[in-house]
């Protein structure tokens, strides 16, 4: 397998891979993720991976607003994003919650809009209904 490097950390799980490089430094970060992509492209090809680039995102985290030179991935332009959703958490570039909890909010309102017209129609009994409910909006919002 492909091995991390002092500035580049990989992590593979089912859901999605992560490659995170670390500098202070935005030149030397794209320096960073460029040559650990392109041993991570002669390793997939010698092992006959393959590998979606249309899905895969680059995100800067950063208190300020920088920008990095655009960078490629397998021979195409990387697609810089403000937010990515990564294993169920909803990333923003300044590391703040506020975009993961209103994606939690309304995607919980959805549901309870669902289900509150199935309860309506069904005749399940009210202390079934709430828990329910407690089942899969509470699930939803911790």
């Amino acid at each position: 397998m492909l091995s991390s490097s002092r500035q580049v950390d990989l992590a593979l799980y089912t859901e999605g891979t992560s490659i995170t490089a670390v500098s202070r430094q935005p030149a030397l970060l794209v320096k960073y993720q460029e040559t650990y992509l392109s041993d991570l492209e002669r390793w997939l090809r010698e092992w006959r991976f393959a590998m979606n680039v249309s899905q895969s995102n680059a995100m800067l985290f950063s208190k300020a607003g920088r920008h990095i030179s655009t960078s490629s991935i397998f021979g195409e332009p990387s697609h810089w994003v403000d937010t990515a959703c990564y294993l169920g958490v909803t990333l923003d570039k300044r590391l703040i919650w506020s975009t993961h909890f209103e994606q939690a909010r309304k995607n919980a309102a959805q549901t309870l809009g669902r289900f509150g017209l199935l309860l309506k129609r069904s005749s399940l009994s009210v202390r079934n209904g709430v828990l329910l409910c407690k089942q899969l909006i509470r699930s939803m919002m911790d």
